[in-house]
């Protein structure tokens, strides 16, 4: 058995940009897991993508697989002989599919239920050249290709034609046909800098050859490079470069040699709205802002180019031409969409569907508005949360949003403060739809947070009302980050507001009568989730849920959890959890509606008095308690008492009046314990 790098190229028409990083992990994990399937030994994959090519590296591959022991089991031993030891018609037939021909020469294996006939054999593994067609085709058909495409007169689907083919086992090519390309030892270079077939003559040559052809086929390479180019033109140009993420992968995924470029534009576009400008230059032409100290644009941006050019004026002024028009546009919008003002668009929200059986945008805001009040109201705020309610959607209907989408909200501000609106209303309409994705900032402002709880809890209320709750392959109003936000904002934000009273109010607002408790139980889910994903275990947030709630107030609520996950890494959680599952594994058994009041006179046993006593005096003492951990640990100080009850009590009683005397006791003690929580949910 020998070892050598082996490569995988698929070279195709421009791939879309933002489903590469995806699709080359995809591919490495896919031929890796592949390989091991068929025991193909290896050291490591390198994964490398282009907008034109998808390519791995399989380094140290082995060129077969190790030798393979068979093991066939065939029929029993009563089955494969009759009663005159001569095999039957199942043995003979067995012996012959294994390439014997007599049945006699079959090894035995006994096991717990008989004697079975099996066929032994050792063979040589499989070589690589016959193996690796399989593998790759099962690797590509597990790709995460979300619109794949058909070309020519081929039948199976792939994300973007395919032109070329390379599969190298060191110097020896693997024969493989894909999308009926035959795989050889040509590839192709940069699209217009090394035009023309390149050839590779050994696997482990294919960053260099590439390279030489003006082709980085590392993608974080590339991204390194071209965050290096960025901070050195940012630093001549003296000022700041701000750089998305999101943008970064999707250039380097646009470019095969990157180039950055500065250029300019005209100093009057200034006067809109910085979020427009920065919106027209990154969404529609893929530019990085640049910015002073202070945070505000100055007139520069940065370009990557995909060309070496000996002339990067031209291209510079190439790209200064193109990002005229669309600030041109930016500017016109603006200029349109303040002569109206914000409360006259709220009008033409009436013409805008928000969901066909909840109405239109004007009916959504005008419920926003009034929840959004009453919550106001029920914080004690004056932040004029019912006024950016009405507002908050109205600029869903400007020039500006319906051509920057991405500007909802952010335009609203803008305009709402050139109407004279106050600055509460401004901040809240800007910051209402936060969070805007997983783990994103809440509204900054009360004013916003409020608007943002009314927005969400209006969706959640109506789409779920409807029958309409997200689905595992389907969520289109976002309802899982809705809930959360609401979570969070409620929790983050510290507020004393019941969210199912909150839930309930939003549900009156709507024409239709709602039942509520499908998205209570929902938004329970989803808190759950929340709890996990900070690495909270499930029975905590079960024994805080089924403790004795009033409502559910997330601010004391998240205060109740966290106070539980504390206590059970303590030492006296252990026996204090066993003591209360058995008191409710008892109380199961029976139906304490029918229990009576404790009574002292029908005690027996001393420690009877004493648990009496106990009880009573904590369940007085709590109450002067405001934090959660404190109380936990001042329950806690019931062990010794709890343990000499059970020691020295018989609970179940042959006498009926003392025995529920004793559960009546026991009762009690889960009721303190409760007004807590449900300890006995914990797994400790």
């Amino acid at each position: 058995m020998t070892r050598d790098d082996y490569l995988l190229e698929i070279g195709v028409e421009e791939l879309p940009p933002k489903s590469i990083p995806k699709l080359i992990t995809s591919l490495g994990e896919g031929i890796a897991r592949e390989l091991s399937n068929v025991q193909i030994e290896f050291d490591d994959i390198r994964e490398f993508a282009t907008p034109r090519r998808l390519a791995v590296i399989v380094q140290s591959m082995a060129d077969e697989q190790p030798e393979q022991a068979i093991e066939r089991r065939g029929p029993s031993l009563e089955a494969a002989f009759d009663d005159a030891g001569k095999p039957t018609q199942a043995a003979i037939g067995f012996a012959r599919s294994c390439g014997l021909d007599n049945p006699d020469s079959l090894d035995r294996m006994e096991t717990d239920k008989g004697t079975w006939l099996v066929y032994r054999d050792r063979r040589p593994g499989e070589r690589i050249d016959t193996l690796i067609g399989g593998v790759v085709d099962r690797a590509l058909a597990s790709l995460p290709i979300e619109r794949a495409m058909r070309w020519g007169a081929t039948k199976r689907p792939f994300v973007r034609p395919v032109h070329w083919v390379v599969s190298l086992y060191g110097e020896t090519i693997l024969p493989l046909t894909l999308f009926g390309v035959a795989a050889n030892r040509e590839s192709q270079g940069h699209r217009f800098m090394a035009k023309g077939n390149i050839t590779i003559k050994h696997a482990n040559e294919y960053k260099e050859v590439l390279g030489s052809a003006k082709v980085i086929a590392d993608f974080n390479k590339r991204r390194t490079l071209i965050q290096s180019q960025l901070d050195a033109i940012s630093q001549g140009a003296n000022a700041k470069v701000v750089v998305d993420p999101d943008l970064l992968d999707e250039v380097t995924a646009l470019v095969e040699w990157p180039q950055a470029l500065c250029g300019n534009f005209d100093q009057k576009f200034l006067e809109v709205p910085e979020e427009a400008l920065i919106s027209a230059m990154k969404s529609h032409q893929r530019y990085f802002h640049l910015t002073r100290d202070d945070g505000h644009l100055v007139p520069r941006f940065i370009t990557i180019a995909n060309i070496e050019s000996p002339r990067p004026e031209l291209v510079v002024a190439g790209n200064e031409r193109v990002i005229v028009p669309r600030l041109a546009d930016a500017a016109f919008f603006f200029e349109q969409d303040r002569k109206t003002t914000l409360a006259a668009k709220t009008e033409r929200l009436r013409h805008v569907v928000f969901q066909s059986q909840l109405g239109t945008y004007h009916d959504k805001s005008s419920r926003v508005s009034r929840l959004a009040g009453d919550i106001e109201s029920r914080l004690g705020l004056s932040v004029d949360a019912a006024r950016a309610g009405l507002l908050c959607k109205a600029d869903l209907v400007s020039d500006m949003v319906i051509e920057f989408t991405d500007l909802q909200g952010i335009m609203g501000a803008h305009y709402a403060r050139h109407d004279g609106e106050s600055a509460n209303v401004c901040d809240a309409i800007r910051e209402h739809y936060r969070p805007v994705q997983s783990g994103g900032d809440i509204p900054a402002t009360d004013g916003g947070r409020i608007v943002a709880m009314a927005d969400k809890l209006d969706t959640l209320t109506g789409i779920f009302g409807i029958g309409q709750p997200p689905t595992g392959s389907r969520d289109p109003f976002a309802l899982r980050r809705q809930s959360l936000g609401v979570v969070r904002i409620l929790i983050e934000g510290g507020y004393d507001l019941d969210l199912f009273s909150l839930v309930d109010s939003a549900g009156e607002l709507h024409s239709q009568s709602f039942d509520t408790k499908p998205l209570k139980d929902y938004l329970m889910e989803r808190l759950a989730v929340f709890y996990q994903d900070q690495g909270i275990q499930s029975d905590t947030f079960e024994a805080a849920r089924h403790a004795n709630l009033t409502g559910m107030v997330l601010v004391d609520f998240d205060q109740r959890v966290r106070a539980i996950q504390s206590f059970r890494e303590r030492a006296e959680a252990g026996s204090l959890v066993a003591a209360n599952k058995r008191v409710a594994n008892l109380l199961r058994q029976i139906d304490t509606s029918e229990l009576g009041e404790v009574n002292p006179d029908q005690f027996k046993v001393k420690v009877e008095q004493e648990f009496f006593d106990a009880l009573e005096t904590k369940r007085v003492s709590l109450q002067q308690i405001k934090e959660f951990d404190a109380q936990l640990m001042s329950l806690s100080e019931l062990q010794d008492v709890v343990d000499r009850y059970f020691d020295d009590v018989l609970v179940m009683d042959e006498d009926p009046d003392v025995r529920s005397n004793r559960l009546a006791s026991l009762a009690q003690m889960r009721q303190v314990f409760l007004e807590v929580a449900d300890v006995s949910m914990l797994q400790v």
